[in-house]
């Protein structure tokens, strides 16, 4: 397996490249929403990485979550790839993400909200709208992880992954019932660490390809 280093090293290149890459597009005021997609994804798998990495005693859970996302950016980043589209429809969900995170605010109990509060997070939402209107948005819903994986190929790796860290993002059973050293134990931590730096390689070389290295 690639050196976790060198590894780590890689994937800070790549971001700052598609960093590049991007602030060109800026200044020349063009849009490529596969080289701004990308950009992001690679700037979060690098943080999800880093995290890896730095806390390999972490809580089980912890590790677990942090593969279970790297499984996740590394679908994103193939969909994406394979059909240059698929990246606006991509960015449009920060859009429609942010109007239902808002939306959820202002759903709450409101006793202990003030009224400017409320106004504030309405414009907002509003302000979204008017965005997504003036930059010929869609509102689009996310991709759900079964059906990425269905699209790019990995259902099998998807079936097998995820019985395992399904377990451990809610209180399944197995966490409440089970002692700690059954559950959190280094055999499956191991499974999660190797697991995410196995996506991780899996997202370098894709964006290598795609950059035609």
């Amino acid at each position: 397996m690639q050196p976790t280093k060198v590894l780590n090293e890689e994937l800070k290149r790549i971001v700052a490249e598609l960093n590049e890459e991007a602030s060109k597009l800026k200044v020349n005021d063009e849009t490529d929403y596969r080289i701004v997609a990308l950009r992001g994804l690679s700037s979060y798998t690098s943080i999800l990485f880093n995290r890896l990495i730095a806390n390999q005693n972490a809580p089980i859970e912890h590790l677990a979550l942090s593969a279970r996302n790297l499984f996740e950016c590394y679908l994103l980043i193939a969909y994406i790839i394979d059909d240059p589209a698929r990246a606006k429809e991509f960015i449009s969900q920060k859009a429609f993400d942010e109007k239902e995170i808002n939306e959820g605010f202002l759903s709450l109990p409101t006793t202990n909200t003030a009224d400017a509060s409320k106004k504030m997070l309405q414009d907002r939402i509003d302000n979204v709208n008017e965005l997504m209107k003036n930059h010929g948005l869609k509102p689009s819903k996310h991709w759900t992880v079964r059906d990425l994986a269905v699209k790019t190929g990995n259902k099998e790796e998807f079936d097998g992954f995820f019985k395992l860290y399904s377990k451990y993002v809610h209180p399944s059973s197995w966490m409440v019932n089970s002692h700690e050293e059954e559950y959190d134990n280094p055999v499956f931590k191991n499974i999660f660490f190797s697991q995410g730096q196995i996506f991780t390689r899996q997202i370098v070389k894709l964006i290598y390809k795609f950059q035609g290295k």
